[in-house]
């Protein structure tokens, strides 16, 4: 019987591995009976640390300059290499761009990939191109290029994404499908806690409740929710903003002590799953105004939680939200743009609950359970 894998660059069954994304697609493409096995392709230990240390300086002495060891196909290479012989006559799901070449050459393994960007738009938007060599930035864009002609297909989670694998890439659209990920939460806990969940009607005299969640304050554009929130409330806006995963140190010092503010630090999801559901979940709105993203599983959350969202309309998060549920802002709003709507949904509490109740109706669509079923049928289809 062949067996479907799940890889990435990590250990798939570690939870703190990419965001825990491939955890809880393993989890729940376990479940459904549609994953096989995540392979362990851990790369944070001593001797792997020792080993990008030895290639940068090899890369130096051989004139390709510093960086990208990740990226190289001698990485990949010794990363894959215990699991190899495995894969042969099964099927791989790669949520990483880049295959090593002795897998992506081997016509007995079905290569699938289920990526959020492309490498191009992973150097060009997040800085990644000026941090690693000129050699290893090229070799990779092809060795990613030959990587989603040789695979059976490309499910990307956005069609800011499927765009450049057409633009980019001359990928076939018959080969790539759209399927947003589901939001991180814990399997079990989650629908325990859903049933206690209370949806009831916001009171105009009570404080709006907005919620930010990230660990990345100036890519997730906290810096701007902050003062947007400043903005809004000298203008009378009933509204507080609960701050999850960053603290005040990870801030410029003159937003440090914005007012309106709860600082709650960081949860750990698997340990502590029921306190960050209901430390999120008992808030109005989810926040999250980055000036580059990619998709934000964050967005999902929210949803999942019953949230109105306010989301960025940047690269793949417009994919990763109920459209009846969110108000999507633009990365070139201004800081008085963000206000005026704060102030807008503070004034319509009828118009926040709406957008919560659709959340909470539609909740199921945003989980990793909607999610796997999906990609399955993709994958059902294109074999069929």
């Amino acid at each position: 019987m062949t067996q479907t894998f799940l890889a990435a660059v990590g250990d798939a069954n570690d939870p703190s591995a990419f965001g825990g994304t491939p955890f809880h697609l393993l989890q729940e493409g376990m479940c459904q009976g549609f994953l096989t096995e995540g392979l362990p392709l851990g790369a944070d230990s001593l001797l792997w640390k020792s080993r990008r240390y030895f290639w940068n300086l090899l890369s130096v002495v051989w004139g390709r300059g510093l960086g990208g060891y990740q990226f190289s196909d001698i990485f990949m290479e010794k990363l894959w290499g215990p699991y190899r012989s495995k894969l042969v006559g099964n099927k791989v799901i790669n949520l990483n761009q880049l295959y090593p070449s002795t897998v992506c050459q081997d016509r007995a393994v079905e290569k699938w990939f289920f990526i959020d960007q492309t490498l191009k738009q992973l150097f060009d938007t997040y800085g990644i191109r000026s941090g690693i060599s000129k050699y290893i930035a090229e070799d990779a864009l092809a060795r990613e290029a030959d990587g989603y002609q040789r695979a059976k297909g490309v499910v990307v989670i956005s069609h800011f994404a499927a765009q450049s694998l057409y633009l980019d890439y001359g990928v076939s659209p018959d080969k790539v499908f759209v399927v947003p990920r589901g939001a991180n939460l814990d399997r079990e806990a989650y629908p325990l806690w859903a049933q206690t969940k209370s949806n009831t009607k916001l009171k105009e005299r009570y404080p709006l409740r907005l919620v930010f969640v990230g660990k990345h304050p100036e890519r997730k554009g906290l810096d701007r929710l902050l003062r947007g929130l400043t903005l809004a409330r000298a203008e009378g806006a009933n509204c507080t903003l609960r701050i999850i995963g960053c603290t005040p140190d990870d801030l410029a010092p003159e937003l440090r002590d914005t007012q309106g503010v709860e600082w709650i630090g960081f949860i750990d999801k698997r340990r502590d799953g029921v306190t960050y559901l209901n430390a999120v979940g008992e808030c109005d709105i989810g926040c999250l105004l980055s000036r580059a993203e990619a998709g934000g599983i964050g967005l999902r959350e929210y949803h999942a939680l019953g949230l109105a969202v306010i989301g960025p309309d940047v690269g793949g998060s417009p994919d990763h939200v109920i459209p009846e549920a969110a108000r999507l802002v633009s990365p070139l709003a201004s800081d008085e743009d963000i206000a005026a709507l704060i102030l807008e949904l503070d004034g319509d509490r009828d118009a926040v609950q709406r957008m919560r109740e659709v959340s909470w109706k539609r909740r199921r669509e945003v989980t990793w359970e909607a999610s796997v079923e999906k990609l399955a049928a993709v994958m059902a289809r294109a074999g069929a």
